[in-house]
């Protein structure tokens, strides 16, 4: 199951018993939950703190739910937004189905059902991230790209400083002809060339005893490739 405690949630709700009530029980759970009265709180409170999930009323003072996320799917398309309404409004719903929503539901919603779907959008949110995160290679490899590290399978394999320099670079670039110049300016600056050259193919032919040597393409006249799958 995945770890809701490593997620935020922003809360839209006018109705402050019932604000008040649903921020007790998930509290608990999530690493923080920003609170909103009205849908341009609920913008400010968006643009300052960037949540991972957003639980929003439909009918808010100010501007509606609709329209608050209408606002936010512009430049937001993949924040999991879960839309709450008092009764079944054809009109909304076919307007809401556009927006991305992870979810409709009608109140009153029990506390279990909510939170088992919040579950379920973290585990879907953590894939999507780790998605992101991943660059996938040949044979097997892959490269996490905040964590700086090179996988076989679950293995990690060990890299030097200069190494991991070296790899964080092209994975940037990942799919791109990088110079030889761009490579040596990056991590040797203040050598001379032919120093700077030594030094890159002994670099370069310590990584390649560490995994396959078409994991880095030598472009003739060039410079250097790594290729995703």
């Amino acid at each position: 199951m995945s770890n809701l405690s490593e997620l935020t949630l922003l809360y839209v709700e006018d109705d402050k018993e019932l604000r008040e009530q649903f921020i007790r029980i998930l509290k608990p759970e999530f690493k923080e939950i920003y609170e909103a009265s009205d849908g341009l709180k609920a913008l400010e409170q968006y643009e300052q703190y960037s949540p991972d999930m957003m639980l929003i009323d439909i009918n808010l003072p100010k501007i509606d739910g609709l329209e608050v996320i209408e606002k936010i799917r512009k430049s937001d398309k993949t924040t999991p937004i879960v839309i709450l309404s008092a009764y079944s409004d054809q009109k909304k719903l076919l307007r809401a189905i556009t927006l991305g929503l992870s979810e409709y539901l009608i109140k009153p919603v029990p506390h279990k059902k909510l939170l088992a779907l919040f579950e379920e959008m973290a585990l879907s949110y953590e894939k999507k991230m780790d998605k992101k995160n991943i660059i996938r290679l040949q044979n097997g490899y892959f490269w996490k790209k905040e964590e700086k590290i090179l996988l076989y399978h679950d293995e990690i394999i060990p890299l030097t400083k200069r190494e991991r320099i070296l790899l964080e670079f092209m994975m940037q670039q990942c799919n791109r002809v990088i110079s030889f110049e761009s490579i040596t300016n990056l991590i040797w600056e203040d050598e001379e060339y032919s120093i700077a050259y030594n030094a890159l193919s002994h670099l370069l032919k310590r990584l390649r005893k560490k995994f396959p040597e078409e994991l880095i393409q030598n472009i003739y006249g060039e410079g250097y490739r790594i290729t995703s799958v």
